[in-house]
């Protein structure tokens, strides 16, 4: 009889169970947000564009090349592809950007015009504000470098060309510190024969162009 009682009081118990077991419990659904990739300059760049990028080195070397040993290496630091420092960041602000062109077997420095970079969300925007092939567009931090996707302006101080509209007025680039506020920019098209040289260092508050 005992033994009975004991499983009679063992009945509730077991019934219960079974109606836990048999109620299922809602599914919990967790929202995840869809997080866009950063813009870079991979994302980016054309096709075509690529093959230029890498070949800039060489196109540098063979600037390099035009002029006399001695006058090459004491302007190593513009002229020797393989002449670039770390921490190369550009800061925002006003740039003398002087350009340089082989004259006579001799690097020649132009005039210094002036150039604007600006901070951007997905990098650096940069402005050719004076001067002739007014260039815009964007630098993209890459490691010790900066790689630079603009395009030709119509005129000086424009940036309304974006990379990518026209493909004859694209232009690619790279930023590498070269010196002690000292930076070297080189940037070609996809001619061969398109290819410029700067060198940008800071404009001093006072020498700043106003407005």
């Amino acid at each position: 009889m005992v033994r009975r009682n004991g499983f009679l009081l063992l009945l509730p118990l077991i019934a219960g169970l079974s109606a836990c077991a048999g109620h299922k419990r809602p599914a919990t659904i967790a929202t995840v947000e869809e997080v866009e990739p950063p813009v870079t300059w991979r994302t980016t760049i054309a096709d075509n564009d690529r093959l230029t990028l890498e070949t800039l080195p060489q196109r540098l070397a063979g600037f390099g090349a035009k002029v006399p040993t001695r006058q090459r290496q004491a302007q190593a630091p513009l002229l020797d592809p393989s002449v670039a420092l770390d921490h190369a960041t550009l800061p925002p602000g006003a740039y003398h950007c002087r350009a340089l062109r082989v004259a006579r077997a001799a690097i020649r420095k132009g005039k210094p015009d002036f150039c604007h970079v600006s901070g951007e969300s997905d990098g650096l925007g940069f402005v050719k504000q004076t001067g002739t092939a007014p260039t815009a567009g964007y630098l993209y931090p890459d490691g010790d470098r900066y790689v630079f996707l603009g395009a030709k302006q119509r005129r000086a101080g424009e940036n309304a060309l974006a990379y990518g509209t026209n493909q004859a007025a694209d232009v690619v680039g790279v930023v590498e510190r070269v010196g002690n506020f000292r930076w070297r920019m080189a940037v070609a098209g996809a001619a061969p024969g398109q290819f410029e040289l700067y060198e940008l260092t800071p404009v001093p508050p006072e020498q700043q162009p106003r407005g």
